[in-house]
């Protein structure tokens, strides 16, 4: 049996743990952070089989994991809980020596964990030094993690690849860039790291609800001729762009020639019933194999239902590449489609 700390969305835990369920029903599960952070044993599924299938077949809420190789007690005392985590590192000395290391924590609301994050890190990095690793911030060959809870402390050491995701606790951070319109555009942005799937390799975009035009810049960053359809005014900043078109009309009243566009990008508030027979409807203009990334809002009481159903009517004109709560998600998940020919 092996145990992880697991991390999703805040107030979506509960779902990623029942897709855990459904999905190795000999699992165990346990709370730690209330509704963001969990305790996963692997129960007689092997750690190297779990991880495996978790990497082939991601879930939907479960958003980072990593191997609690050891549970210490935790105390309020800076010395005694440093030298928990050096003693932890000391003991992983072969695997560490000459070896590049992301050292990340975090800690629950509720611990008495004594240090920040910076703090603990600081704490760690000279020996980890010593050691002969090299401690680095991003693209290290190994992450060691700490997790502070309420009176556990849990240490791990792993790949990148196997926690999902490389940043800590899977919190994707773009930097806020002057001028940027709408924290909107950290989604798709996040979306096109996460599903692999760089923005500049298109050449003409249909934004449904582009207004106020946070995905549309992105786009027309990236070098890609946009079509916005928003009946409310796009920001200033993009006003006059050559390869930008906004037309000022509901999406629902519109129709495109076929094979106009290579890419859908979605971001509308809307009950995502509505919004998908929208997108379903102008399907055919996207050419064969187009991409679509659309935002679902989760705004039932059921959203592994509401996202099943959702699937089900989106899987008629496309077919179903990702769905993915991403960081910057907050009441919704992201969906990766193409177009059937």
């Amino acid at each position: 049996m092996t145990d992880y700390i697991a991390t999703a969305n805040p107030g979506f835990a509960p779902y990623a743990m029942e897709e855990l369920r459904r999905r190795f029903p000999g699992v165990k599960l346990s709370g730690l952070a209330p509704g963001e952070t969990f305790k996963l044993s692997s129960g007689d599924i092997p750690g190297e089989e779990l991880i495996a299938s978790l990497r082939k077949d991601e879930p939907v809420f479960l958003r980072h994991l990593f191997p609690a190789d050891e549970e210490a007690g935790l105390t309020a005392d800076p010395e005694e809980t440093a030298g928990t985590m050096i003693r932890f590192a000391k003991g992983l000395a072969a695997k560490l020596a000459g070896s590049t290391v992301a050292v990340q924590v975090r800690k629950s609301p509720d611990s008495p964990f004594p240090f920040s994050s910076a703090e603990g890190r600081d704490a760690i990095v000279p020996a980890l030094r010593e050691l002969g690793a090299e401690p680095v911030a991003r693209d290290s060959k190994r992450i060691l993690s700490v997790y502070a809870a309420k009176k556990s402390l849990y240490l791990g050491l792993s790949a990148p690849r196997d926690n999902l995701s490389d940043w800590p606790g899977g919190a994707v951070r773009f930097r806020r860039e002057e001028g940027l319109i709408s924290r909107a555009a950290f989604k798709l942005l996040e979306a096109e790291r996460t599903f692999g799937l760089p923005l500049g390799g298109f050449v003409n975009a249909l934004d449904l609800g582009a207004a106020p035009g946070g995905w549309t810049s992105v786009l027309l960053e990236r070098g890609v001729k946009v079509t916005a359809v928003d009946p409310a005014e796009m920001h200033p900043s993009l006003e006059g762009h050559p390869r930008l078109r906004h037309i000022r009309r509901n999406a629902a009243e519109l129709s495109f020639a076929p094979g106009s566009f290579d890419l859908l990008v979605c971001d509308m508030s809307w009950d995502p019933h509505h919004t998908c027979r929208i997108v379903s409807e102008l399907a055919p203009a996207l050419s064969a194999g187009a991409s679509g990334i659309v935002t679902l809002k989760l705004m039932y009481r059921k959203p592994l239902q509401t996202i099943d159903d959702l699937v089900g009517e989106y899987a008629k004109a496309f077919e179903i590449l990702r769905v993915k709560q991403l960081f910057h998600n907050r009441e919704e998940v992201t969906l990766w489609v193409k177009r059937k020919p």
